[in-house]
């Protein structure tokens, strides 16, 4: 699986990075307490309408210290939809102006919730990870997801092995050459 380590308790490090699905989901949760009808529109958080704009903040920013790369720019919908249905979020490198997706738990395998983020954000699993990803049970995600992740590994891994079957012939032909 391809990835790359940021140390996200280095200052510096987080100077490179924008945390934009943490930034999404705040805003959104900002907005839903512009509305609160409880007289807790200027405070920072209201419990009847179960609104905490920092807590989501928080709980949306990395916490494993790698990332892993997307291949497109997603949309806000799409980053909503990782950060709401996975473990991940989305944080966008002020360096290369690259999307990637980054880890917001910890556990001892976390691999289906990366597939399904990946399967949300690009419409596919990252092709160097669809032998990495746990098919023992769903772990880190529901069963229904579990059940839509192993249908997209058999998918891409049909094509994987016709695309190398048909290269093996390719090759096979030229040793006989």
């Amino acid at each position: 699986m391809k990835s790359n380590f940021v140390d996200w308790s280095s200052e510096e490090t987080n100077r490179n990075w924008d945390f934009i699905g943490a930034e999404i989901l705040y805003n959104k949760e900002l907005e839903k307490l512009s509305h609160c009808s409880h007289g807790n529109k200027e405070e920072e958080y209201c419990h009847t309408c179960e609104c905490y704009p920092d807590d989501i903040y928080q709980s949306n920013k990395p916490m494993m210290n790698f990332t892993y790369p997307l291949f497109c720019e997603p949309d806000k919908e799409k980053i909503i939809k990782v950060c709401e249905e996975t473990a991940c979020t989305v944080v966008l490198n002020l360096q290369d102006d690259s999307y990637y997706l980054a880890l917001t738990g910890c556990g001892m395998n976390f691999s289906q919730s990366i597939a399904l983020a990946y399967m949300i954000a690009d419409g596919c699993i990252e092709w160097s990870m669809l032998e990495d990803v746990c098919t023992s049970g769903a772990f880190s995600v529901s069963k229904e997801d579990y059940q839509i992740i192993l249908n997209e590994l058999e998918r891409q891994l049909t094509i994987s092995i016709d695309n190398q079957t048909r290269k093996l012939t390719e090759v096979t032909e030229q040793l006989k050459k």
